[in-house]
């Protein structure tokens, strides 16, 4: 079977916790730790992504993320397909402190 880029799925988790007490910023490291853990790439402070093979598997593991929501935080769970990440467009200003993706760290051969 042909991977249909319809069918395959990104989730964006983006987040807003607060981080004025102990507690609260315990909850946001262990919350910002169980994304990393379970293969989420952080795109931005509070945005994280990660690849799914099926909408099932995506939602099952936004199933599974959603009682770990710190108490007083906001979470969203956007799901789309590879097609539609696929147009996203990202854009760096000159004083960037992010490079952008598509620059290699080191010369590839084929």
């Amino acid at each position: 079977m042909a991977v249909n880029g319809w069918r395959v799925m990104w989730v964006l988790a983006v987040f807003d916790v607060p981080v004025q007490t102990t507690e609260e910023r315990r909850a946001y490291t262990s919350f910002r730790k169980m994304l990393l853990k379970d293969n989420f790439i952080q795109h931005q402070y509070s945005v994280y992504l990660k690849h799914f093979p099926t909408m099932a598997s995506a939602q099952a593991e936004i199933d599974r993320l959603k009682p770990s929501v710190p108490e007083d935080g906001h979470v969203a769970f956007f799901m789309l397909t590879d097609k539609q990440y696929g147009m996203t467009r990202e854009f760096f200003g000159k004083n960037a402190t992010k490079r952008a993706p598509d620059e290699p760290d080191q010369i590839e051969l084929f």
